[in-house]
């Protein structure tokens, strides 16, 4: 099991991608510095199963909110992006192998800065 803290929210789906009228879509700046602040606090960990489960617990700052279901896509996909999920034979898989998400929003303590808590653990 591995649990890490990314100190900011992810951006909503709503801003992770941007589609132009001529029909090409661009991943946002803001979605792109989630994923590389994934990256950076899980730091090279990886887990080999073949199922997952993911909790991601993301902590509003003041005056921010959001729907619960806006947040894990960006989550998931960053740590897929990272390298986190692995089969048993160390080749990388996407986040389809998770099998298990629970997504909490926390908006009660409302700290001056927000953080997002990801736990990922193998499924047996």
């Amino acid at each position: 099991m591995i649990t890490f803290t990314v100190p900011i929210i992810p951006p909503s789906v709503n801003h992770y991608k941007v589609r132009f009228r001529n029909g090409n879509t661009v991943v946002t700046a803001e979605a792109i510095a989630f994923k590389h602040a994934i990256a950076v606090y899980v730091r090279g960990m990886a887990i080999s199963a073949k199922k997952f489960s993911v909790r991601i617990e993301v902590v509003l700052p003041k005056g921010a909110r959001g729907d619960v279901d806006n947040f894990p896509k960006l989550c998931l996909d960053g740590l897929a992006d990272a390298g986190v999920f692995m089969n048993r034979k160390g080749k990388r898989v996407s986040d389809a192998y998770v099998r298990h998400l629970v997504v909490d929003l926390d908006s009660d303590s409302r700290p001056d800065e927000g953080y997002t808590v990801i736990t990922v653990e193998a499924l047996t």
